[in-house]
């Protein structure tokens, strides 16, 4: 009988050319000596996709590329009772060098010259997750707001991103950056084509789900694109009109609409108002009718709400967390005491609580607020 530690070198060679993360590759190599001989030795990072933008006027855009983030989870529990877990979250930079990354920032090591704690991670002992992957394209923009002359600067914007093809050559990309509406990039046509054009077209969330992208407006429209360019858009059957802001996370199986809401504006635009008196509502998107229907939970998940990266795991994942809960960034800020930053909500309690209200939380922030752990893995 043929055995699969006898696979021929080639095709393990072959195989972890493929593999696009370091702890996938780790995992890889350290089935039998056989396969860890054949396989390549270290992580090969890829350069960012390219994009260019058609050139303003200033000949700036021309550099447009895609990074991706991708969140983790480290699972311990094999050798620690109870079990150990440390979320984080890494940058894929332009070069293809991966950059530890502030968990609800975009902020990393590199691009502010610090230097984070490393991580020591026992990952022949671990279960690594990857809950979530996230793209932005990054590209040279000009700025002359502040006086005439102006000058370049690096913007950063949400962008809709899927792959076309199994061997991830090809790509579609749906994006508002420097065009008046949205507008498509496809890899096989190595160009930009406008969509739809409205000016100051404004979009609350963009996300990419099961062969389509989707983008939805702040009166909550939600525009539905496919790779052939053909463009489809939904209100949702169940009007609402407390909602003030929308995220678009994947979910598992799932797309989800979440939506902050109060019962009127001034609720939302003053803090101890919106603490007391908001709440969330979750809707999943039902593909064949094209409609958002509302659930009454989030089946018992956690759900980590970001404005660039958002994303969800089970609470037995994560030891200290609730279950049908929501840990979110204030929308208001907090800049003395980073636990007064967050603030999370529970399904069937009225209001947000403080993250530094509840201890259990408190001790899973450290600081900085870039990972989320009940371990010891960062070095001293």
């Amino acid at each position: 009988m043929w055995s699969w530690s006898e696979m021929l070198p080639e095709i393990i060679h072959m195989i972890s050319l493929r593999i696009d993360n370091p702890f996938d590759l780790i995992h890889f190599r350290s089935v039998c000596s056989w396969w860890r001989s054949s396989s390549v030795p270290t992580f090969r990072p890829i350069p960012s996709l390219r994009c260019p933008l058609p050139p303003d006027v200033r000949g700036c855009g021309d550099d447009c590329h895609i990074l991706r983030s991708r969140v983790y989870l480290l699972l311990n529990s094999f050798s620690c009772d109870p079990p150990q877990f440390c979320l984080f979250k890494l940058q894929e930079e332009e070069n293809g060098a991966l950059a530890l990354q502030t968990l609800f920032h975009r902020t990393t090591s590199s691009e502010w010259g610090c230097t984070y704690p490393s991580l020591s991670l026992d990952l022949l002992n671990s279960q690594v997750i990857e809950l979530a992957q996230v793209h932005f394209a990054c590209y040279t923009s000009w700025c002359d707001l502040f006086d005439d002359i102006g000058s370049p600067f690096k913007a950063q914007e949400d962008i809709g991103f899927m792959r076309l093809d199994a061997v991830n050559k090809e790509f579609i990309v749906l994006g508002k950056l420097s065009f008046q509406g949205l507008a498509v990039y496809r890899s096989f046509e190595e160009r930009w084509t406008e969509i739809e054009t409205e000016p100051g077209l404004f979009l609350e969330a963009i996300s990419s789900f099961n062969g389509n992208l989707y983008a939805i407006e702040p009166a909550g429209l939600t525009k539905v694109v496919k790779p052939t360019l053909e463009v489809n858009s939904f209100q949702r059957s169940r009007h609402c009109d407390n909602t003030r802001k929308r995220w678009l996370v994947k979910s598992e199986d799932k797309l989800l609409l979440v939506e902050m809401c109060t019962k009127n504006r001034k609720e939302y635009l003053r803090p101890k108002l919106l603490a007391k008196m908001g709440w969330f509502e979750v809707s999943e998107l039902n593909k064949e009718r094209n409609d958002w229907i509302q659930v009454e939970d989030l089946g018992g998940l956690v759900l980590f709400l970001d404005y660039h990266c958002s994303f969800s795991c089970l609470p037995n994942q994560i030891p200290g967390f609730r279950p049908n809960s929501i840990i979110f960034k204030g929308i208001f800020g907090c800049y003395g005491n980073q636990h007064q930053s967050y603030e999370v909500f529970e399904f069937g309690k009225q209001g947000f609580r403080s993250l530094g209200d509840i201890p259990e939380y408190i001790r899973l922030f450290q600081s900085p607020p870039w990972i989320f752990s009940n371990g010891r893995f960062i070095k001293t």
